[in-house]
């Protein structure tokens, strides 16, 4: 079987009845898994389904869907790109006083009717139409400033991309706006960094995600700033040079350690203390009070954002 173009059936995707545009920059609209009756959402192109399948199946190999056979999971190429309007969610319990749902859907263009089961509270697979919509209209075209080092390349003819170094809060511009294939950052921004094409993966909303990550700041927040952090984040052009080199000093804000050293491989008393590997990082309030090696642990190197 030939390879299709991805980016063709992505970009079909975004043109095929995605209904009524809102205005531009409009922010995300977050909608719980129980809001989700009336809503479209689109298939996302998930590298990790094209010979499983996605786990959702036609309604009436529901039962046997869940039972968990694989046999009856709908085929990756034929639904990939094509949009579905759920029309019923079903809560169920799911053992441990914990709750998900059953999503009875219909595809739009051939009025099959499927249905899918979350796993708290994610149905994985799917984005929200409108978030594709959205994202295309604030970031097409737009300047960003991504806050990782490096970025995936663009697959291009069967050829397996590169990784493409940038600079912490360097400027790219958005080239194109499609779904993404991982189902926690469904929408790729497509940037133009220095000649070269990047993806620069997010969730625009926290519409189809675990219900536990959830905050009041947008997802996208934690992938990129829309202006230049050199001007809205105080700091020196040596501290700068520090966060591009991943050194971590007292004195630093919560953001700038994010920003050189990544995540925290784990958060402790009340997202006061962070640990890296052998160090332990202590704050203050928003500000890094003191810089402690763990005793009796192997040396791990700490996580550079990526």
């Amino acid at each position: 079987m030939k390879n299709i173009s991805l980016r063709i059936l992505l970009v079909l995707s975004l043109l095929l009845g995605f209904g009524n545009v809102g205005s531009v920059g409009a922010e995300a609209a977050s909608i719980g898994i129980e809001q989700w009756t009336g809503n479209d959402f689109t298939f996302l192109p998930l590298s990790s389904v094209q010979y499983s399948g996605y786990e959702i199946f036609k309604e009436e190999q529901g039962d046997q869907g869940f039972q968990g056979d694989q046999s009856v999971r709908i085929p990756y190429a034929q639904y990939m790109g094509k949009q579905v309007t759920v029309n019923e969610v079903v809560p169920f319990a799911d053992g441990d006083n914990k709750k998900d749902y059953v999503v009875h859907m219909t595809v739009k263009d051939t009025g099959e009717r499927l249905v899918g089961r979350s796993m708290r509270g994610q149905l994985a697979g799917l984005v929200l139409s409108d978030d594709l919509i959205k994202a295309r209209q604030q970031f097409l075209g737009q300047t960003v400033y991504p806050k990782f080092r490096e970025l995936p390349g663009v697959y291009v003819d069967g050829v397996l991309p590169q990784a493409i170094a940038i600079k912490i809060g360097g400027p790219v511009t958005v080239v194109d706006v499609s779904a993404g294939n991982v189902s926690q950052e469904p929408i790729s921004l497509v940037v133009s960094v220095n000649n070269e094409k990047a993806i620069l993966p997010i969730a625009y909303s926290w519409t189809n995600s675990p219900i536990q990550p959830w905050t009041q700041t947008a997802p996208w927040e934690k992938a990129l700033f829309m202006e230049n952090p050199r001007n809205s984040i105080s700091g020196s052009n040596e501290l700068w040079n520090k966060i591009e080199a991943g050194i971590v000093e007292e004195n630093m804000t919560k953001e700038q350690v994010n920003l050189s050293w990544g995540k925290p491989f784990s958060i402790e008393s009340n997202d006061s203390v962070w640990i890296y590997g052998t160090k332990k990082l202590s704050f203050e309030g928003n500000v890094l009070h003191t810089i402690e090696t763990i005793p009796g642990i192997l040396s791990v190197t700490p996580v550079e954002n990526k």
